[in-house]
């Protein structure tokens, strides 16, 4: 009877034990290898059917090379038993993996259609919504065009830049751009152009040290108002002549008169009087002198001719002032007639011609470029 057991043994000599199949594993790839048949003449290799991966190189479907197959056969093997290797290739359309699992990323890319539309696609394959072509943040058109009130900048348009005050170049809300930030040369620091100097009523610039004196609220000719430019280092302790703290009217003839007259109260200065302003101005010098009057000739008849000199030298100027009821300013160029650095002079005004009578309401007298 002991011949009948040979078959089971011959059956299992063919068969092999399954748990003796042994299993090689790469990063993406599982390959089994069947053991050697005894009496196998020859072996096939087979590929395997490509495994999905994630785009972390992960497998997302199960290799069907498993070591599992029954009775030592593989699961893409011959029936004979021979030895099968399967090789997992990509599969198409997903990312390549390298060894350690990382997946090869690509850049970005923006894509113009031809409906002045711009589209980005991200390296994952996604795609942003469309941006119109010329609108702020978007892609600039041909020739860097953009819509009204954008500017091309680095391929993208948006708001243009601020201006820069200084750089010679006159735009955004600047009025001027000289290039430089000295002021009062045209155009100032901040862009706008330097202001007009102020004027006396007689159009002589304010841009030296003055005095003026106002008998529209006065009672007597040798006390009017007084007011003084606003130069710090020269107001009126600086006017003062030599010997006095303040600067003063003399009334020459003592017979100048404060009465309201048809413009409001004035000094009537006539032919026959006259008022003198003392002054001085040690340690001062300028460029010319100027004397503004406002008033009017006193008689209605016909207008008068004053005259306003410097008693020191006897140099001076004449104008004149019109006869109609209304506040009238003449101004007088007096040049250089006053004496530099001098600490006692007279500035004297009276009538010289015509009616013979000015009715004086203000007085102002401006030394010009000063330098004290």
């Amino acid at each position: 009877m002991r011949p009948r057991r040979l078959g089971p043994l011959l059956l299992l000599a063919a068969c092999g034990d399954p748990s003796d199949t042994p299993t090689t594993a790469s990063a993406g790839i599982t390959s089994v290898t069947a053991p050697s048949s005894t009496g196998a003449a020859t072996s096939d290799s087979a590929t395997s059917e490509p495994t999905p991966t994630t785009s972390a190189g992960s497998a997302t479907a199960a290799t069907d090379a498993t070591t599992d197959a029954p009775s030592g056969d593989s699961s893409e093997g011959d029936a004979s038993g021979t030895s099968t290797t399967g090789t997992s290739e990509p599969a198409s359309g997903t990312s390549a993996t390298d060894t350690s699992g990382d997946t090869a990323a690509s850049d970005a890319t923006t894509t113009t259609t031809g409906e002045g539309m711009s589209t980005t696609t991200a390296g994952d394959g996604t795609t942003a919504e469309p941006c119109p072509i010329g609108q702020d943040g978007c892609p600039c058109g041909q020739s860097d065009i953009c819509d009204p009130g954008l500017e091309c900048q680095a391929g993208l348009c948006g708001p243009p830049a601020p201006p820069v005050c200084g750089d010679g170049d006159v735009e955004g809300g600047e009025q001027c751009d000289d290039g430089n930030k000295t002021p009062g040369d045209g155009c100032e620091n901040d862009c706008t152009p330097t202001p007009a100097p102020a004027t006396d009523p007689c159009g002589f610039p304010s841009d030296g040290v003055w005095l003026e004196i106002d008998y529209s609220s006065a009672f007597t000719s040798t006390n009017p108002d007084w007011t003084y430019s606003p130069t710090p280092g020269w107001g009126e302790a600086d006017w003062a002549p030599q010997g006095e703290s303040w600067p003063e009217v003399w009334d020459i003839y003592q017979n100048v008169e404060v009465e309201d007259d048809q413009i409001g109260r004035v000094a009537i200065v006539d032919g026959n009087g006259a008022l003198q302003i003392m002054f001085g101005i040690g340690g001062l010098t300028y460029d010319y002198a100027t004397v503004c009057v406002q008033g009017r000739s006193y008689s209605v008849g016909s207008s008068v001719t004053f005259t306003v000199q410097n008693q020191l030298n006897k140099c001076g100027a004449t104008g004149t002032m019109a006869n109609d009821w209304s506040i009238h300013s003449t101004g007088v160029d007096l040049e250089t007639c006053i004496v530099d650095n001098n600490e006692f002079q007279g500035l004297r005004i009276f009538a010289s011609g015509g009616s013979g009578a000015l009715s004086l309401m203000r007085l102002r007298f401006t030394l010009h470029g000063a330098v004290y």
